[in-house]
């Protein structure tokens, strides 16, 4: 298992700067965060002002977020609290896999049939700066990768498309809505989720494909995994999940 510092996770984070005139938009995000954070706290009629700056996605990124949020979603029981996902992007969708394969061994690493991103017990920041510090010592047990490895052929098929891409490959922001997510999902403003009743938060990364396959990566909990996608018909469907890691 091999932990990354946060930053690597932001390693070249682009944020989308939404054209639409309003001065609200023309921001960046981090300083609307910055200047609006209390005010969200206290006024929930701006979160949806932000929300609103942007039309949802389109053609294949919106069907690659779809597809990806309902894998998230499967297997969750109808009564099980509210999984919640933040509306925004962030950090690009092959980073850490760039630097787990620069950093380990050819075989170290495998993609294997997908499955959502579980996440037991639950990691707090607080365990981890704790374990960093050597106030206590962290025993997180593993992720089980129960999945099966995909067979070699396929792994080094997606393997040199995702080299290709995360050298060559533009990646591609995003301002979802709750149109793309399965029930008992919530898709929001990164605070409100943070401030709302959320039993977890999934925060996905900004995407990149080629018209035929596509990458995209999935936090929880302190937990990572990336998603390879396929084209499939006349939508994508998800094909095979890179190993998890803790960062």
């Amino acid at each position: 298992m091999i932990r990354f510092p946060r930053s690597a996770h932001n390693a070249k984070d682009r944020r989308t700067r939404l054209r639409t005139g309003s001065a609200v938009c023309s921001r960046g995000d981090s300083d609307i965060y910055a200047r609006h954070a209390l005010l969200v706290a206290t006024t929930p009629l701006l979160a949806l002002t932000l929300a609103s700056c942007a039309g949802a996605p389109e053609g294949d990124t919106a069907q690659i977020l779809r597809a990806t949020l309902a894998l998230l979603e499967t297997g969750r029981s109808p009564n099980a609290p509210q999984l919640c996902v933040d509306s925004r992007p962030r950090g690009e969708p092959l980073a850490i896999y760039r630097t787990m394969r620069i950093n380990s061994e050819p075989d170290e690493h495998q993609w294997r049939e997908a499955e959502p991103l579980r996440t037991e017990p639950k990691v707090h920041g607080r365990d981890l700066f704790n374990d960093a510090t050597g106030r206590e010592t962290l025993r997180i047990r593993e992720p089980d990768e129960a999945a099966e490895p995909l067979p070699r052929e396929a792994q080094a098929q997606l393997d040199a498309r995702a080299r290709a891409m995360s050298v060559d490959g533009e990646s591609l922001g995003f301002a979802m809505d709750g149109s793309l997510a399965p029930a008992n999902m919530a898709v929001r403003w990164w605070l409100m989720n943070r401030l709302h009743g959320c039993e977890r938060t999934v925060v996905l990364s900004r995407l990149v494909h080629d018209g035929k396959t596509g990458f995209i990566t999935a936090t929880l909990d302190h937990w990572g995994t990336t998603y390879a996608l396929e084209r499939s018909g006349a939508g994508w469907r998800v094909a095979a999940q890179w190993d998890t890691w803790l960062y």
